[in-house]
């Protein structure tokens, strides 16, 4: 591949995935089964993304392995509904447009170890923090957290460097983690959330691999990883009960450093992205994208309730969506279902968003960044209470 002979543009990308994998101190590449690009909204990525895109795709670059794609600034089909300019839109348009060229599936989504899971210690490459974290985290997959660049020259040359938590002596836990009594606490009475907690790890530990010896429901661990991803480096957290790398280390936990995440650090944290807003203008879920079952157990509450306190936005993949059987008559008016999207990576000045509350620590950050206020909080509360 090097001497050209797949082509010049597969020659390009693999000396790029060479060259990092020398500053890196990789020892050789390895072969990746799948690749998910992130960082492919417009929004985000501007002219010089779309110019990279855009000329590798022309160029005859191509995909060598299954290759997903992240959520972009609109979605495909409401996004005069969003608000967006045309101009916007169809610059979004022409990246995809690009990306489809080369090969990939366009998933729009960053879930897709709900479309495509890997199996365990499956080499790939990902981008997008809640979709590396949930592959090594619960998976027992093996990825770092890969830039977006990176990514579309791995899918391209199928390699990737083999550092990090690819390599078996990384993914050993560096500190262990305890959540104490008071907060677990909270969380059973519905005052904390595991995103909440999340987010709080994420800020305490920062990077390595952290033990948390405290069980998550299976149904929470996909926002509780978002979260960490958020507010930290780390790409792999073993968690007791739910990683399968995790039961191998337990005779070595009394050898660890041990923190604890306590209610003062709790508070601390979550002061950063959420505060008290008894008004707001919307409330948002689907960060990451709301699963087939959380869409429908979302949308029957929806329908139950009947007239809605404020706007709704949804947030999901398309291929949710379409498993997902319940008619617009049956919802309120102020409901939207967004796919393909994320208000997080969306133009939201466009939506009209000053403040929102989200079940979310991961949307909070970032819309924080974005000037909106926000407020957190459990989603059973959101949907008994708020809206």
């Amino acid at each position: 591949m090097l001497e050209g002979e797949r082509g010049e543009a597969a020659r390009k990308a693999l000396e790029i995935v060479v060259k990092v994998g020398e500053a890196l101190g990789a020892e050789k590449l390895v072969k990746i089964s799948s690749a998910h690009v992130s960082g492919v909204s417009y929004v985000n990525i501007g002219e010089a993304g779309l110019e990279l895109i855009r000329d590798l795709a022309l160029s005859g670059a191509r995909f060598t392995v299954l290759t997903t794609v992240n959520p972009t600034a609109i979605d495909t089909e409401k996004w005069r509904e969003m608000g967006i300019p045309q101009e916007i839109a169809l610059k979004q348009l022409d990246i995809l447009k690009h990306l489809e060229l080369m090969g990939a599936q366009m998933t729009l989504t960053c879930t897709p170890y709900l479309l495509h899971p890997p199996a365990e210690g499956e080499q790939i490459a990902w981008g997008e923090s809640n979709a590396v974290l949930y592959a090594n985290s619960v998976l027992g997959a093996r990825t770092n957290r890969e830039g977006g660049p990176l990514v579309l020259f791995e899918a391209i040359s199928g390699r990737a460097p083999y550092v990090g938590l690819r390599r078996e002596e990384e993914r050993k836990p560096t500190l262990l983690v305890e959540v104490d009594e008071d907060v677990r606490e909270r969380l059973r009475n519905g005052v904390y959330s595991y995103p909440m907690i999340g987010y709080t790890l994420g800020l305490k530990v920062g990077r390595g691999v952290p033990f948390l010896n405290f069980k998550i429901p299976f149904e929470e661990v996909k926002g509780f990883l978002a979260a960490v991803g958020a507010s930290s480096s780390i790409g792999l957290v073993l968690i007791k009960g739910v990683s399968p790398e995790a039961e191998k280390y337990t005779e070595v936990l009394n050898e660890l450093e041990e923190i604890h995440i306590d209610t003062e650090d709790v508070e601390t944290a979550c002061s950063k992205i959420s505060a008290d807003y008894e008004e707001a203008d919307a409330v948002f879920l689907g960060c990451p994208h709301l699963s087939p079952r959380e869409l429908e157990e979302i949308l029957s509450v929806i329908a139950e309730k009947g007239e809605l306190k404020r706007r709704t936005i949804l947030s999901t993949s398309r291929w949710a969506l379409e498993r997902v059987h319940r008619s617009k008559e049956e919802l309120s008016d102020k409901v939207i279902a967004l796919a393909d999207t994320c208000i997080v990576v969306a133009p939201i000045e466009y939506m009209g968003l000053k403040k929102v509350i989200t079940d979310s620590a991961k949307a909070a950050y970032y819309l924080s960044s974005k000037g909106v206020k926000t407020t957190v909080l459990p989603r059973k509360k959101i949907l008994e209470e708020i809206l």
